[in-house]
Order: structure tokens, then C-alpha cells, then sequence
């Protein structure tokens, strides 16, 4: 059991016949007991800050350890949007080649049609010139017919009518 400075100061000596002078003792052992008091004390006190120091530690080691498992936590979500981002990005770049084959398949579809288109005009522009041909073939014809005609037959007096079933009147 440890000494405490009550059982320093109350402590009694045996009386011898030549020992120390018991006045001196007891203000020896009066002063270590002070010193005791004062030692406890101040180990009471360094005790406390100890505990108090101890205390505050612990809160920074949770406090570094929040720290750390927020950061951990903050790189993770910080993955997490670059792999979605990553994943957007590929979405909309599927989704415009997706648009743009869409177009490209469209105008395909338009430059087919307009080639029909281009064929068609060309049968029937070939077919008028053609008709036109004919027509113009027949006309002159025609006029190579009137002129081979001789002018005597037709008299310059009387004048040249058509009918309406197209033949001539005279």
C-alpha cells in the first residue's frame, strides 16, 4: 500500500535512548510530507491533462479518420461520376452515329429518288422530242407537198380557206 502523505506526518518513531532528535524527525518528515502532498497533487493534475490530452486525441484521430474516410469516400464518388460521364459521353456519341446513319440512309433514299425522278423526265423529255420530231417531220412534209404543188392550179384570185374538216375549199 502506497504512502500517503497523512501516513507520513502521523507516523510515529520508537524511543530509543541515543536516536535522533524526535523534533527534527518530525520536521523532516513533516516537510516530505509536504513535498508528497504537493507530488500527488501535481500528479492528480498531470493525470487530468492526461486524460484531458488523451481525450482531445482520440477526437482528432476520429476526426483524421472522417477526414479519411470522407476523402476515400470523395475519390470514390469522383470515379463513379467520370465512369458515368464516360458512359454519357459513349451514349451520345451511339446515339448520334445512330442519327447521322439515319441521315445518311435518308439522303441515300432522297439521291435514289431523284435519279428515278432524273430518268423519268429524261424518258419523257426523249418521248416529246420525239413527238416534236414527228410533228415537225410531218409539217414539213407538208409544206414540201404545198410547194410541189404548182401554182397554176390554184387560182391568185380566189383565196385559199380551209374547212373545218380540214380540206381545202375552192
Amino acid at each position: 500500500m502506497p504512502l500517503s502523505p497523512l501516513d507520513v506526518a502521523k507516523h510515529e518513531f520508537t524511543r530509543v535512548m541515543r536516536g535522533y532528535d524526535p523534533a527534527e524527525v518530525r520536521a523532516f518528515l513533516e516537510r516530505i510530507a509536504d513535498e508528497l502532498s504537493e507530488l500527488q497533487t501535481q500528479t492528480a493534475s498531470l493525470g487530468e491533462r492526461l486524460r484531458m490530452t488523451e481525450t482531445k486525441l482520440e477526437a482528432y484521430l476520429d476526426l483524421e479518420k472522417s477526414l479519411r474516410d470522407s476523402m476515400v469516400a470523395a475519390q470514390d464518388n469522383a470515379k463513379i461520376a467520370r465512369e458515368q460521364i464516360a458512359q454519357e459521353r459513349e451514349q451520345s456519341m451511339r446515339e448520334a452515329q445512330l442519327s447521322a446513319d439515319e441521315l445518311k440512309l435518308k439522303a441515300q433514299r432522297d439521291v435514289v429518288a431523284i435519279q428515278e425522278e432524273l430518268r423519268s423526265l429524261k424518258i419523257h423529255r426523249d418521248a416529246y422530242i420525239k413527238r416534236l420530231r414527228f410533228l415537225l417531220k410531218s409539217h414539213m412534209e407538208l409544206l414540201d407537198l404545198l410547194e410541189d404543188e404548182s401554182p397554176d392550179k390554184i387560182p391568185d384570185s380566189q383565196p385559199f380557206v380551209l374547212s373545218r374538216s380540214g380540206t381545202e375549199n375552192s
